[in-house]
């Protein structure tokens, strides 16, 4: 029966983000907004509903559930999502979002605050709430930018539509229709797979933490690589980094704050330590482009280098917190 719901939540997971790429696309092109941006503020949104859906069940009694998903969720999109589409794209790479640096300082800042927050027994409130308001500055500074653009993509993107046929934009109230939908199938998908996998997990005697660092990350991400491949497959490459970027901004901010802030008993820091590290080194990662130049104009690409290096550490990470949390 756990296999049944595994394998439901896989297929959902791939409907669900067929039609959450393409209502989400369609709204940006209305919009005007580029692939970057449709990334950070409406896929990262939708695909991000399961973490928020297992906090809100799971904070109160649960907590090291809860955080272990967000911190778990946040390594697999950098090291496994991000990894695996720069290998995948090969020659090609994926460019960096050119995100502005309020929402690039604020993942990172989350990042200081979350070992405030919960890298002891007792979670700090103060805190969680503290994650909640840079949440609140990375969407509106997302939305500015959104409007402020100009409704131009990368040149590379516009080779691949071209390559593609790209038609003229889907209607508003479709596409609206058609993400809302999509959204909700990623979230109920989500639920069977969790389902399934957790209950697997108890006969592997995991404990809550590694569970959620592991299983319910793994299942909650489905969503970040099911709609990155489904845009990389219609030529948006540029909103795969965005949506990744989106996706951890999203997990520790929003759900990780609103774990905190509903967390009515105490937590292993102990346990959760290391994840706390380890999301620190994701954020780092999706950082870069405050530290890196353009060159000759154009945004600066990662490759496939980059991409065997992100899953490598990930595998390490991974293998770390097992270790740490006495799983194997």
């Amino acid at each position: 029966m756990d296999l049944l719901y595994l394998f439901l939540g896989l297929g959902g997971l791939l409907v669900g983000a067929e039609m959450a790429v393409g209502g989400s696309l369609g709204l940006a092109k209305r919009f005007g907004w580029p692939s970057w941006v449709a990334g950070v503020v409406l896929l990262a949104l939708g695909t991000s509903l399961p973490e928020f859906f297992v906090a809100l069940a799971s904070a109160p009694q649960h907590p090291g559930l809860a955080l272990g998903t967000v911190f778990g969720s946040n390594a697999i999109n950098v090291g496994g999502v991000l990894g695996l589409m720069l290998v995948l794209q090969r020659k090609g790479g994926i460019p960096l979002a050119d995100a502005r640096p309020e929402i690039l300082f604020a993942l990172l800042a989350g990042s200081g605050l979350a070992f405030i927050a919960f890298g002891q027994a007792e979670i700090n409130v103060v805190a969680s709430g503290l994650l909640l308001g840079l949440f609140g500055l990375v969407l509106g500074s997302s939305l500015c930018v959104g409007t402020a653009s100009a409704p131009e993509e990368n040149p590379d993107d516009k080779l691949d539509l071209a390559s593609k046929g790209e038609e003229e934009p889907i209607p508003l109230l479709r596409s609206s229709l058609l993400a809302l939908a999509g959204f909700a199938m990623l979230a109920l998908a989500s639920n069977w797979f969790l389902r399934g996998a957790l209950n697997l997990a108890d006969l592997l005697g995991w404990d809550t933490g590694f569970a959620g660092f592991m299983i319910a990350a793994a299942g909650t991400s489905a969503p970040e690589f099911f709609t990155s491949i489904q845009a990389m497959r219609k030529g948006h490459v540029g909103a795969v980094f965005g949506n990744v970027l989106g996706s951890n901004a999203f997990n520790l901010l929003l759900v990780g704050g609103t774990a905190g802030v509903l967390a009515e008993v105490t937590i292993d820091a102990i346990e959760i330590y290391p994840q706390l590290w380890v999301n620190l080194a994701a954020s780092a990662v999706l950082a870069l482009p405050l530290f890196i130049r353009r060159e000759g104009g154009r945004r600066t690409k990662i490759g496939v280098a980059a991409g065997f290096l992100l899953i490598g550490g990930w595998m390490v990470a991974a293998y770390w917190i097992a270790v740490g949390s006495g799983s194997i």
